[in-house]
């Protein structure tokens, strides 16, 4: 009823509301063929439910509720108020007030851009209504998050800027549960096949086709065969959603005879350095579990060409948390060893801001 009460025009004469069926549908079909034909709000709206399922999935926050819904009224004396997306109260009862954007790659690179006058709005209501402002930053080229304090941005004539690299030094993502996953590599699901059971299906002049049946599947990390569940689940969610490439990679005997198939994801080495310096720290970085979790909301609401299908996929709460749990190191027999880094601000956080763990 809300939203009908806003999408009608005001009444003509003494018409009851309960007869104006067919006006309320061609006004509400008005306003949605406008937005389903605008590209840019439907990715707008995309990045705002993408970092509402972020933060479900991370599992620890107590309360994520969208805040800029619905009519407000407000003394406009001081100056104009704006509500950002949502509302987070954290673990410890703190609130925040989240303004979600998206950042588009630009020829001049990455920055994130706020009307000045849209700042401090935002900042405004969250003095009246209590919560500390901050910015969730979406960079779309590279599937990233950054949350940062309004303090971080540099005015420049009527906007507010801020470039990728001081949006990484100040991200607070840790403040919702998120962290840098990092693991040996590489990590492998092979595809075994039951010798016993390969024919021949159909002889050709130059060779023939033969019938395949797979015998059993392994995960691997680091050539070693993973059997614990629990890990099982973690290795197989890194590979589906991971970033890391990926290489098809066949095994035949001395009889060219398939014997398996291997899967393999490891990561980009852009040259030998790189590849001598994840050789000798033993590990490589997999991406943030925010980073992972968006690619798995972007599979799910996006097609294969890029176009958005849905806006949202309703979230699995704490499922990232699940992935990893905290008691996770606590065992010293992990097959699928895991390194969890926390990231905190490289600048001081305002006095606004709760303490840091």
């Amino acid at each position: 009823m809300p939203l009908i009460s806003l999408a009608l025009p005001t009444p003509d004469g003494q018409k009851m509301l309960s007869s104006r069926h067919a006006e309320t549908v061609a006004a509400v079909s008005d306003a949605l063929q406008t937005t389903l034909h605008n590209p840019s709000r439907l990715q707008g709206w995309q990045t705002q439910y993408a970092f509402e399922a972020v933060v479900v999935a991370l599992g620890s926050v107590r309360m994520i509720k969208t805040e800029d819904s619905g009519l407000y009224y407000f003394d406009d004396a001081g100056g104009e108020l704006h509500p950002p997306d949502f509302r987070v109260i954290l673990g410890d009862g703190a609130q925040l007030l989240v303004e979600v954007k998206n950042v588009a790659p630009l020829k001049s690179g990455l920055e994130a851009k706020v009307r000045a006058k849209d700042m401090a709005s935002a900042q405004a209501y969250a003095q009246a209504t209590g919560g500390r402002l901050l910015y969730a930053l979406f960079w779309s080229r590279r599937g990233m998050w950054t949350l940062v304090d309004p303090s971080v941005f540099s005015l420049a004539g009527s906007q507010q800027r801020l470039s990728f690299v001081d949006a990484l030094k100040a991200n607070e993502m840790y403040l919702l549960g998120d962290a840098m996953l990092a693991t040996e590599s590489p990590l492998t699901f092979s595809v075994i096949m039951d010798r016993e059971k390969e024919r021949v299906v159909e002889q050709l002049q130059d060779g023939e086709t033969r019938a395949f049946t797979i015998g059993r599947v392994e995960l691997l990390s680091a050539g070693r065969v993973i059997t614990n569940p629990d890990e099982k689940n973690l290795a197989w969610f890194l590979m589906l959603h991971g970033d890391w490439p990926q290489a098809e990679e066949p095994e035949f005997d001395g009889q060219g005879r398939l014997v398996k198939i291997d899967f393999i994801s490891a990561p980009e080495a852009p040259d030998e350095d790189a590849v001598r310096q994840i050789a000798d720290q033993g590990l490589a970085f997999f991406g943030s579990l925010s980073k992972l979790y968006t690619l798995r909301f972007l599979d799910a609401t996006t097609t294969d060409e890029g176009d958005i299908r849905a806006l949202r996929e309703e979230p699995e709460p704490a499922l990232l948390a699940q992935l990893v749990p905290d008691d996770y190191w606590e065992r010293t027999d992990h097959v699928l060893r895991i390194w969890r880094f926390r990231q905190h601000p490289a600048v001081p956080a305002p006095a606004s801001a709760p303490p840091q763990d």
